[in-house]
């Protein structure tokens, strides 16, 4: 078995004003420094396309998912998008108790205690979610929730597995 198929190559992300500024000090064009090699067999990704509809089930089965896959040290991230992105708002997950399983909020904090990422969707985060109160006020990302774009899902899962609720 060729070992390059279970590798994945990580670039540090650069701004477009960074490769601009570097371009322009240079006679070649910048690139990014080079990659890292991870084992892409180990990464995991949890999609969470639900919102609040359901009283938060699939969104505390999805928290739970994350949980053992980091607890069974695969890479993991879980990707708010669409109606999921609701989960990644201040205060969203504060009621939310389904029967068996500890608070919803207590599930995100140890899924990022342990090494977890939590990332949002960079549109869905602007446009799709319209995330703001009832007033219009711009909504609070919760502390270690990151936009970004699905590039990063998909790079992410390459070769490697991925669960949607």
């Amino acid at each position: 078995m060729n070992s390059t198929n279970n590798m994945r190559f990580d670039y540090p992300e650069w701004s477009s004003a960074q490769l601009s500024a570097a371009n322009a000090t240079s006679p070649e064009p910048a690139k990014p420094p080079a990659p890292e090699q991870t084992d892409v067999a180990s990464n995991y990704a949890v999609l969470l396309t639900s919102g609040p509809e359901d009283g938060g089930k699939r969104a505390t089965l999805a928290v739970s998912a994350a949980c053992t896959a980091q607890a069974m040290d695969l890479n993991t991230i879980m990707f708010l998008v669409g109606d999921g992105v609701h989960w990644g708002y201040d205060g969203h997950t504060d009621d939310v108790h389904v029967q068996g399983f500890s608070p919803l909020h207590e599930l995100m904090e140890a899924f990022l205690e342990m090494g977890g990422q939590i990332l949002m969707c960079s549109a869905c985060d602007a446009v799709c979610s319209a995330p703001s109160d009832a007033e219009g006020r711009r909504l609070a990302r919760r502390a270690g929730v990151r936009p970004q774009g699905l590039a990063a899902v998909l790079s992410h899962t390459l070769l490697g597995g991925s669960v949607t609720f």
